[in-house]
């Protein structure tokens, strides 16, 4: 339920294998994101990790998109039913930390997640990290749906470049619930993943030197953020996403052979639902420990550095936590199951 994508079909492997570099890329988009929600981030971090760490993922994602897959039920059960499940478990933290059940707050955290906004709108509260679910669901609809078109290669760039632009309009003018406009744009970078697998576009030493120069101006550009549809100047942006995209591709291909950090990114990378979830609930916890503690560190670097060790080493033993608590009942499960056969 909880793992991110489906493996990748590529010529030269088998249909159920998965390229362990796409999940080290995933792992390491998805500790960013941890790392850019941290306290005492410093500006320039910010810009650098929010310019590509969202759409890492969508390019991911279409990287290993499949022409007219029937996905949506496998779609509703790794993206929608976590959200769901996720969401009531933010009510039951509020609940908890209340000491009773306020009917008034359970309706506002409802209505917060009909509307999945990951920052606050009007009177419509954000629902945090968790606003990347019903995106990406979306996305990969509207994915399927111009696919579903049979057009001619250039036409299809053509309806995910205007999808991409007409998001971006709309989101300028008005959020729409369940981020429609931000999926819009996600379809576009969706598209480009699938193009970097189809048209065999190779990550060689001086395509990723360019990226380099494109992705540091686009950082120097100013900051973009996804979830509060700041995209501007998008053209610099999007092209610096990309590029920011093909670098982590790039090194995730070189460490490949390194196997600690093989073996654990992927680790990360096969659980990145999960581990998204949890990242969602931790700053929601009804405790002041975490905050007393980071109180005692006074110096901008050494709160920073604190801050990530402590936010992420808690997801990342979160995570660890309900996967064996999951192993332990499933074969509690399969052995009752089989005790009977």
């Amino acid at each position: 339920m909880f793992k991110m994508y489906a493996s990748a079909n590529e010529k030269n492997i088998r249909k159920d294998s998965r390229l362990p570099w796409l999940d080290m890329a995933r792992g390491i988009a998805m500790l960013f994101i941890i790392i850019g929600h941290c306290d005492g981030l410093p500006q320039i971090l910010r810009h650098a990790i929010f310019s590509f760490h969202v759409p890492l993922f969508f390019i991911l994602s279409g990287y290993v998109y499949k022409k007219k897959e029937k996905s949506i039920r496998k779609d509703l059960k790794q993206l929608i039913v976590p959200y769901i499940i996720t969401v009531c478990a933010v009510i039951i933290f509020y609940v908890w930390g209340a000491g009773r059940v306020d009917l008034d707050m359970i309706k506002n955290i409802v209505k917060t997640a009909l509307y999945g906004y990951g920052s606050a709108y009007g009177d419509i509260g954000m629902i945090g990290a968790l606003w990347f679910l019903p995106t990406m669901f979306i996305a990969r609809r509207l994915m399927n749906f111009v696919f579903s078109l049979e057009l001619k290669e250039t036409h299809r760039f053509l309806a995910m470049l205007f999808l991409m632009i007409l998001g971006i309009r709309i989101g300028a003018v008005v959020w729409v619930p369940m981020n429609v406009d931000i999926a819009m744009v996600a379809s576009g970078f969706m598209y480009i993943g699938y193009l970097l697998r189809n048209r065999n576009i190779s990550l060689k030493k001086d395509i990723v030197a360019g990226c380099f120069f494109l992705w540091f101006a686009a950082v120097k550009a100013g900051e973009m953020e996804w979830s509060s549809r700041m995209y501007d100047p998008w053209m610099i942006n999007f092209a610096g996403a990309v590029a920011g995209s093909i670098i982590i591709l790039y090194l995730c291909q070189k460490m490949e052979s390194i196997t600690i950090l093989k073996k654990s990114l992927s680790f990360v990378g096969m659980h990145t639902i999960l581990l998204l979830c949890i990242h969602d609930l931790d700053w929601r916890l009804p405790f002041d420990v975490y905050w007393g503690f980071l109180q005692q560190f006074q110096g901008e670097k050494i709160y920073f550095f604190m801050s990530v060790l402590c936010r992420m080493g808690f997801d990342l033993l979160v995570m660890l936590i309900c996967l064996v608590i999951y192993r332990v009942v499933k074969n509690a499960v399969f052995s009752h199951k089989k005790s009977f056969s």
